[in-house]
């Protein structure tokens, strides 16, 4: 444990568990984390690559800021113009809002 709290041994723990975590895809098909199975193949030794480079590389830090300033707020078209579109998919109608 002491020497994961070195930058080379935690290095070295991150790599282990990249390794571990490619065999046991290989080994049976899909992710050991169940929160990580639904994911497109990024799986959880690159997230702890990325913020092992996010440590030592401030542009990285501030790209993850931006990635959850991004997440967090969510813009709709055409949400603060007076009147406008609203579309019902469902019933086949759209509306005109003259505010």
């Amino acid at each position: 444990m002491i020497v994961a709290m070195t930058i080379p041994g935690l290095a070295l723990l991150i790599i282990a568990v990249s390794c571990a975590e490619v065999a046991y895809r290989r080994v049976t098909g899909r992710a050991a984390l169940p929160w990580m199975r639904e994911q497109d193949g990024r799986g959880a030794s690159a997230i702890g690559f990325e913020q092992f480079d996010a440590m030592f590389n401030a542009a990285k830090r501030h790209e993850f800021e931006q990635r959850q300033a991004v997440l967090m707020h969510r813009e709709d078209p055409g949400a603060d113009e007076p009147g406008g579109v609203d579309i019902d998919l469902r019933a086949g109608r759209a509306r005109l809002r003259a505010d």
